[in-house]
């Protein structure tokens, strides 16, 4: 980042000179696409996409300047001074990138597009009869190629006998219109890739390969059909959820357990030289380098949470829940090996929201990786605990107002007060924006004095009240203890709680993915749950 920083300053300076030596003219094109090219490629390398598409914008007008397409005008001339004082502000704030930096950015990018608009290659809802002759030859490879795929998965063998299909698949994934057709594009991948693990290991398909590789052909074929007939694959098909299915359940059959490493191969034979120790006075902390080993990590999980949350087919979220559950699992290692236990435990409880491209597991994920690489010193436990634990909402009770009861008059000598007489008037409470309930007065044992005799004995004050001990109101009711049962046994904790996540999350995957969010709220739950035991 800081080479970032001092190389673009610099090639932004040299475009802010040209643009005055000119003055109100054009100025020196060659430099000028020069150094525009520069920054597109050192924000290019840094990940910094904001800051690339402005140059892309420069280098646009540049090209246009030269083929006569554009021509130097008061508005082009405020507009290109406007993209570079920009680039000026986005380089110093590239170390805090946030909200405001990608507002500006794509502000500034939207407008060179609209003077300089860049070619944009063919969209989705292109007609594939405007392809001409390259439709028929996609329909024609993808057949050849699920007929080889299926007659390997039937008969599976050494790699060797899969290469000529397999040149096939990787001249087929080289096609460009084929990332118009999805998921077509996203299933010759994946088979490359198998393949690429095969080939590594010298080991024949495993049954989920081979199953994977019969699924593909299915899709292939069945998208070769309405390739053929000017249509497009449909990427809800049957055959396109067995695919997506077998995907996952190779994936799950990888594993993802650690690698087994002698204790021998961590330590050179012989002492001397070949032992270190550690430093008394190091020149970083443990957090500063756990800081520099991470930024790359969490730029790639940014990237990989963009790709999530545009991820439309089945194939493409499967492969992209898949790569974010490692990329998280990875990260959380990390951090776990410099004490950062927090930041840990927060990535930990993401990774099942991420393999299932949650909506709230890809913001927090987007809001970590952006922790990570923001660059500044301060603590990361409180930060990503909030990851999880957003500031709860206030509300503030609405308290049902209750009527007092009217309190009869005291009664005069020899005068007997029935309860059950209606002179006595009920308790009255009104809910909210609920009609009144009446309550029934109460009914008193059978030999509870009433009347007179309850009127002398309250008289009596306090001491009388001591008869209650011999003479109670009523008879006591005993009450079974073994039937108390502890609320902390009625809770899901730990291991439980997980395992009741695991299931609800079966559950909403069955579901389809646009999960209710009751369900959602408690499958969040307990995943806090798990992480507390």
């Amino acid at each position: 980042m800081d080479f970032f920083v001092l190389e673009s300053s610099d090639h932004v300076e040299q475009l802010d000179g040209l643009l005055s030596r000119a003055g109100n003219g054009t100025p020196d094109l060659d430099a000028f696409g020069r150094h525009s090219r520069a920054i597109r490629g050192s924000a290019t390398m840094a990940k910094i996409t904001g800051i690339a598409d402005v140059a892309t914008g420069l280098e646009r007008v540049v090209k246009g300047l030269r083929e006569g397409s554009l021509h130097w005008s008061e508005l082009l001339r405020g507009a290109v001074i406007a993209a570079v004082d920009d680039l000026k502000i986005l380089i110093r704030g590239a170390r805090t990138w946030g909200t405001a930096e990608d507002h500006r950015a794509a502000e500034r990018a939207g407008e060179l597009n609209t003077l300089a608009p860049a070619f944009h290659r063919r969209s989705a809802a292109t007609p594939l009869t405007a392809m001409g002759a390259s439709s028929g030859f996609l329909a024609a490879e993808a057949t050849d190629v699920a007929a080889g795929l299926q007659r390997y998965a039937d008969a599976p063998g050494p790699i060797s006998t899969f290469e000529k299909t397999l040149g096939r698949v990787r001249a087929l994934r080289g096609v460009a219109a084929l990332l118009d057709l999805p998921p077509l594009a996203e299933v010759v991948a994946t088979i490359d890739e198998t393949a690429k693990s095969l080939e590594i290991s010298g080991a024949t398909p495993t049954d989920a390969q081979c199953n994977l590789f019969r699924t593909a052909a299915a899709v292939l074929r069945e998208g070769a059909e309405a390739v053929h007939d000017g249509g497009r694959p449909d990427p809800d098909s049957t055959a396109v959820q067995d695919f997506t299915a077998a995907a996952a359940a190779m994936a799950e059959g990888i594993g993802e357990s650690d690698p087994i490493v002698p204790i021998s191969a961590l330590f050179p034979d012989g002492g001397g030289a070949n032992v270190l120790h550690a430093a008394e006075n190091p020149p970083t902390t443990a957090g500063q380098r756990f800081r520099r080993e991470t930024v790359s990590q969490a730029e790639h999980l940014r990237r990989l949470v963009g790709d999530g949350q545009s991820a439309a087919d089945g194939p493409t979220r499967q492969r992209v829940g898949h790569e974010l559950r490692a990329a998280v699992r990875a990260l959380g290692r990390a951090a776990e090996s410099f004490g950062e236990t927090s930041v840990a435990m927060t990535l930990q409880a993401l990774i099942e929201g991420a393999s299932l491209l949650e909506s709230r597991a890809l913001s927090a994920l987007d809001e970590a990786s952006r922790i990570l690489t923001a660059g500044d010193a301060a603590p990361l436990a409180g930060r990503f605990e909030a990851l999880l634990n957003p500031a709860p909402r206030i509300t503030v009770p609405v308290l049902a107002p209750v009527l007092a009861p009217v309190v009869a008059p005291a009664p005069e000598a020899g005068q007997v007060i029935s309860p059950a007489e209606p002179d006595l008037p009920p308790i009255e409470t009104f809910a909210p924006d609920a009609s009144p309930v009446v309550s029934a007065p109460p009914v008193l044992a059978p030999n509870a004095p009433s009347g007179t005799d309850l009127h002398h004995l309250l008289g009596a004050g306090i001491q009388g009240l001591s008869g209650l001990d011999r003479e109670p109101l009523s008879e006591p009711v005993d009450v079974d203890d073994d039937g108390i049962v502890p609320i902390q046994d009625l809770l899901y904790r730990g291991r439980a709680a997980l395992h009741r996540a695991v299931a609800l999350s079966d559950t909403l995957k069955r579901a389809g993915p646009s999960p209710d969010a009751e369900s959602l709220a408690e499958l969040y739950d307990l995943l806090e749950l798990a992480a507390a035991e």
